[in-house]
């Protein structure tokens, strides 16, 4: 029982307890939309280096939008923030739903929705990651809250693929951009009823958008632990998050099944990192953590191998039950170990670095896997990507063996 309660002890924070429900449902509905989508692009172009090039392109604004909306989110007001980003990805969901139950879905308009998206993302990621200091009281269990919000999110990685596959079989794509816009209704309720005070720094108030900028990537340059973590996340997300492009591709050209076996394969990854994320929060310090991130390396690394030469559903299944373990595994123990060592005037601009890292490497390397994909085959591209990302890690390992991690939560206020 104690485990438990120590486990979930951030719920007994009520604005953490507002922003939770919300954030499953709205996870839930864009994994049902991403399944959708890829499906949908990859059924009217037949071609992986077209699917790469249109994620490429999507998003884009990560890249121009990112490295300015960390100082956004350190200069204003974050609750305010939060609010206009939920109703800019309503407008979004709608708009997209409109358009598939009105037939008029096509290339051009997904790309057009994708890059507004994208747009709101850019400033979502960053904004939500910097929050979440904010919605626990005591500042120590951060590291909970962080795990929390993975749990959250593969719980939507469970349900969500699985449910567009059902979707797309049984009614078409339209409902699943229906279902999405529903799903994120609830988010904007629940965040406007939060009520936390976000308190900013009389010197970056003061401050221009671009002096703060500078300031941010100065003082990441400046912590061997902070360029190290922010390295490694972007060298793991190149190669970890191509795998929402390739295993649509993966189901129809080396399994030779549908939608319903794609939504397996994702919900299995999804099971293997909820497993991942509830282990991770069930730990009350950072002990341990650099050797959980290189591990989880390991294991994604792996499981990409093992996935090239795999051709039977149930054997993928089991596979990528791993891929998602070692995903989350590397991912939340690099964010949590990030977050703990980041002074806290400074957290909103060097998660905006996190987020280019985490999410912006991956259009460049969706670009790469789609063209790799279309040459050499979809299979080879997993083999050469996880023994590069196994190749890594082990240099990684090296490196997180001589560096030491000190929170500065307990200092914060």
């Amino acid at each position: 029982m104690n485990r438990l309660k120590a486990t979930f002890r951030s719920l007994k924070y009520r604005n953490f307890r507002l922003f939770f429900p919300g954030l499953i449902t709205s996870q839930v509905g864009i994994w049902i939309q991403n399944v959708a989508i890829s499906w949908v692009v990859y059924d009217i172009t037949k071609s992986p280096f077209m699917m790469g090039g249109i994620l490429f392109i999507n998003t884009m604004p990560l890249f121009l939008i990112t490295p300015f909306a960390g100082m956004i989110i350190d200069k204003f007001d974050r609750h305010k923030l939060l609010m206009m980003v939920q109703v800019l990805f309503a407008i979004q969901a709608f708009l997209m739903a409109v358009c598939a139950m009105t037939n008029f879905l096509g290339l051009w308009n997904i790309i057009a929705l994708g890059l507004f998206l994208n747009i709101v993302a850019a400033i979502d990621a960053p904004l939500r990651q910097s929050t979440y200091v904010l919605l626990v009281d005591n500042k120590e269990d951060l590291s909970n809250a962080l795990s929390l919000n993975a749990a959250c999110f593969n719980v939507a990685r469970l349900i969500g693929p699985a449910l567009a596959g059902v979707l797309i079989s049984a009614v078409g794509v339209a409902w699943c951009f229906t279902i999405n816009f529903l799903c994120i209704l609830p988010c904007v309720f629940l965040v406007m009823m939060m009520n936390f005070k976000d308190k900013k720094s009389e010197k970056v108030k003061n401050q221009s958008i671009i002096e703060g900028v500078k300031e941010g990537i100065d003082y990441a340059f400046h912590s061997p632990q902070i360029t190290t973590l922010l390295a490694f996340v972007g060298i793991f997300s190149f190669i970890a998050l191509t795998y929402p492009l390739l295993m649509p591709i993966y189901t129809k050209e080396v399994l030779h099944s549908g939608a319903d076996i794609l939504g397996w394969l994702m919900s299995c990854t999804g099971v293997g990192a909820l497993c991942s994320s509830i282990l991770l929060a069930s730990k009350t310090t950072l002990r341990g953590l650099k050797y959980i991130l290189c591990l989880g390396g390991i294991l994604l690394s792996s499981g990409f191998i093992v996935m090239g030469f795999n051709n039977s559903p149930v054997n993928g299944c089991i596979t990528m039950f791993f891929v998602g373990l070692g995903f989350t595994s590397a991912i939340t123990s690099d964010s949590t170990l990030l977050q703990s060592i980041l002074e806290d005037d400074k957290r909103g601009r060097i998660m905006s670095l996190y987020s280019i890292c985490f999410v912006g490497a991956t259009s460049v390397s969706n670009l790469v896997a789609g063209s790799i994909a279309q040459f050499c085959g979809v299979a080879n591209t997993l083999i050469i990507f996880g023994t590069v990302l196994l190749i890594s890690t082990m240099l990684f390992t090296v490196r997180f063996y001589h560096l030491k991690f000190i929170s500065k939560l307990s200092n914060l206020k």
